[in-house]
């Protein structure tokens, strides 16, 4: 007789693993305990060689892959640890797990080859999504889907009922109006109704596609292939179909020949790649409270971030999210968000010392603040302000030493200097997102429509995401590891020291002069030129006040080339922390301003 675990090491809860722990139990050819350890789960097991073989097939087929995952073990041990009470039991509830489907049920209600194809309110023992559907999902029968097929094909969009019972999600095959989906600057959604043909479309790597097929079903950043005859944005989030309904949908669809469709309020989480994992961009909560278990006291009983309430109850802080909320205007408050972010990475070191935080984000403050061994926190680094349109951007830069600069760029590139100056950039503008918008206009963003089709998506690309898609897409594009180095002169502002960037537009001003055609080594190169210079800041910080570690939040860090790269300057000499129990711009605000000193007004 041999005793083993099953061990899922994961960065964050994951209910439905404790789940199907807890339903290991009530198996009767098996004498199983379970336990869990912060956010791992463990399955125990005693057994002849043959039993113990058959249970470790079943845990490998049930046990789904989630982002969350980072180290599934299997080891003997000597006695077990775990108990044969369920997490139930331990008021650990299971309620919302996360998923409509699993590998049991999928395959029956959603495969046109099987005779329950279409009954989308199949009973499932296994992940029993059939318990938690609303009764607008139920209701639907497959001529009902069918119908759904051919009203799409004919008026060329539909609504859907919401897993939520929120806003109905909108699936076309035309890019949704940004009126309808309430953002000016959200890039195209997609759900993938054909996942065989992914890479006909899409420019993947093998843990983006595994990433795509987790339980949590993520939207994830994708660039499409070369020339592709009708996806003419940079980048997309594609996703695919998390609630049974649009399963079935989709599948009915692809029998017609359709790959993929625009989607809209679809509640998918939007997950990045930062550091080797997955970590959520910003929390979607839902109806459900987070609970994030917290071993020291915070400083205040409650903290408000956006849409995100924080409170401290006995070692547990609770997160709720409010569906409206009236706060103060993005990019304004709070001055302290990179503080916070730090606080929230720190709480389970019980003291924020010796570490440093990088903190990138769209919406509020970036920042590069530090922590000494007595946890005094200093701003050493925080973006500038930019101005929004390009008439002041060309005027700042002629009353610079870019001005010479400026005049060449003007003489050879005419077209783009009157994009320049024609710009306009929605708030808040203090933010990398600002600054490579900027910069997509210098390098030729509006100049690169190649055939008549393209121009009617090509429109949009004067919004702020667009633009700034468009230079990281060059970045992901390059095909080799040298590049132009950018500049990226500090400069000492009002609070702390501040970023030149006429400089840094006047540097890429002066390779574009010197390498024509050669955009996507110059985009590449900004970014790495960006960690470059990130990574010396922070050596130099280091030098000074000696870091264990250092925090990236914000969600700038979903832009996967500049992750990507800031990690690779820095994880070779220090511990990278990226929180990914929380996310990197939202619940991590409002947890860590529980820990701030600071008075409440």
């Amino acid at each position: 007789m041999k005793k083993i675990r099953f061990e899922f090491n994961c960065t964050r809860d994951v209910p439905f693993y404790a789940h199907l722990c807890d339903q290991y139990l009530l198996k009767p050819d098996y004498n199983i305990a379970i336990g869990r350890e912060q956010n791992s789960y463990y399955l125990e097991a005693e057994g002849e060689q043959v039993i113990l073989e058959q249970l470790a097939d079943e845990v490998a087929n049930d046990f789904l892959l989630s982002v969350c995952l980072t180290k599934p073990d299997i080891k003997l041990v000597d006695d077990f640890s775990g108990s044969k009470t369920p997490f139930n039991n331990n008021g650990l509830t299971t309620s919302n797990l996360g998923l409509e489907y699993c590998q049991h049920c999928q395959p029956k209600f959603a495969d046109n080859q099987s005779a329950q194809f279409g009954e989308i309110d199949l009973a499932c023992p296994c992940c029993q999504s059939h318990l938690r559907m609303t009764k607008a999902e139920k209701s639907f029968s497959l001529d009902n889907v069918k119908a759904l097929a051919a009203q799409l094909n004919s008026q060329g969009y539909i609504e859907l009922p919401s897993p939520n019972d929120t806003l109905p999600i909108i699936v076309s095959f035309q890019p949704i109006d940004n009126k309808v989906v309430n953002s000016s600057q959200q890039r195209p959604h997609l759900v993938i109704c054909n996942p065989n043909n992914l890479n006909a479309h899409f420019s993947l790597s093998g843990s983006q596609i595994l990433g795509l097929s987790s339980i949590e079903k993520p939207f994830i950043s994708a660039k499409p292939i070369a020339k592709h005859p009708r996806l003419h944005h940079a980048l997309y989030e594609i996703c695919f179909a998390k609630s049974r309904l649009l399963l079935v949908l989709c599948e009915v669809l692809r029998q017609q020949g359709i790959d993929y469709l625009y989607i809209a309020h679809s509640d998918n989480p939007h997950f990045a790649m930062v550091n080797g994992h997955w970590s959520e961009v910003t929390s979607q909560l839902g109806p459900a409270p987070l609970f994030i278990p917290a071993n020291q006291a915070p400083l205040h009983d409650d903290a408000q971030v956006g849409p995100y309430i924080a409170k401290w109850q006995k070692h547990v802080i609770n997160v709720v999210q409010e569906p409206l909320f009236n706060h103060q205007p993005l990019g304004q408050t709070p001055d302290n968000a990179a503080s916070c972010a730090l606080l929230a990475a720190n709480i389970r070191n019980k003291h924020a010392k010796n570490t440093a935080i990088i903190y990138l984000s769209n919406q509020y403050k970036s920042q590069i603040v530090t922590a000494d061994k007595q946890q005094k926190m200093e701003l050493f680094f925080e973006f500038p302000e930019l101005p929004d349109n390009g008439y002041e951007i060309v005027h700042q830069l002629s009353d610079s030493p870019q001005k010479v600069l400026l005049e060449k760029f003007k003489s050879q590139y005419p077209e783009d200097y009157i994009r320049l100056l024609s710009l306009k950039l929605t708030e808040p503008c203090n933010n990398i997102q600002t600054l490579w918008a900027i910069v997509a206009i210098i390098l030729g963003a509006e100049t690169t429509k190649e055939t008549s089709s393209t121009i009617k998506e090509l429109t949009t690309l004067h919004t702020k995401t667009a633009l700034c898609d468009f230079v990281i897409a060059k970045a992901m594009a390059h095909k080799g590891s040298n590049a132009p180095r950018i500049d990226f002169p500090l400069t000492k502002g009002e609070a702390a020291r501040s970023l030149n960037w006429c400089k840094t537009l006047g540097s890429i001003i002066s390779f574009r002069l010197a390498e024509q055609g050669n955009i996507e080594k110059l985009a590449f190169g900004l970014h790495d030129s960006l960690a470059d210079y990130i990574a010396n800041w922070i050596e130099h910080l280091d030098q000074n006040i000696g870091l264990k570690s250092i925090v990236l939040a914000g969600n700038e860090f979903s832009n996967p080339m500049l992750a990507e790269r800031i990690a690779l300057r820095l994880v070779n000499n220090f511990t990278l922390n990226t929180n990914p129990a929380m996310d990197l711009d939202g619940v991590n605000l409002a947890v860590g301003g529980l820990f701030l000193k600071q008075r409440r007004r």
